[in-house]
């Protein structure tokens, strides 16, 4: 088998072998961003969630002082106080929500900068992998 042959076989094969390293790594890389942001989600669903049922509680709390003291919850300050209380519950779950979401986007970018480089590194494999079959083959041209 003539030098050139040998020289484009190994590249071609050690070329393929990147390739599929390199879409391997992209592969594990996008199942960890998608593990990361579904934990995130799943964290606020539960978060959202306590935070509804406390307020319930301290809602239903609120209901039975105002009872005690004679004061219907459904008029004046009462209703103010129990609107205030689901107000500040609804902004922590949107502040809490807008956290989460700068979260998700910087694994997103972190992972979607990552993949970049991998596969940059198996383009810039296959480029050198190229030229050299080129160079061997120009050399087995000229000898």
């Amino acid at each position: 088998m003539s030098t050139f042959a040998v020289v484009a076989m190994t590249t071609a094969m050690g070329m393929a072998q990147k390739q599929m390293e390199a879409k391997r790594q992209a592969k594990l890389i996008e199942g960890q961003r998608r593990q990361q942001v579904s934990a995130i989600q799943d964290q606020q669903v539960i978060q959202e969630r306590r935070q509804r049922e406390e307020l319930r509680k301290a809602q239903a709390t609120q209901r039975a002082r105002f009872a005690g003291g004679g004061l219907s919850a459904t008029t004046g300050s009462a209703s103010s106080v129990l609107s205030g209380l689901a107000r500040q519950v609804d902004e922590a779950i949107a502040d809490q929500g807008a956290l989460n979401q700068l979260r998700v986007d910087g694994i997103n970018s972190s992972a979607h900068a990552q993949r970049k480089s991998v596969l940059g590194q198996a383009q810039s494999a296959l480029f050198s992998g190229g030229t050299r079959i080129l160079n061997a083959g120009a050399q087995a041209f000229f000898d």
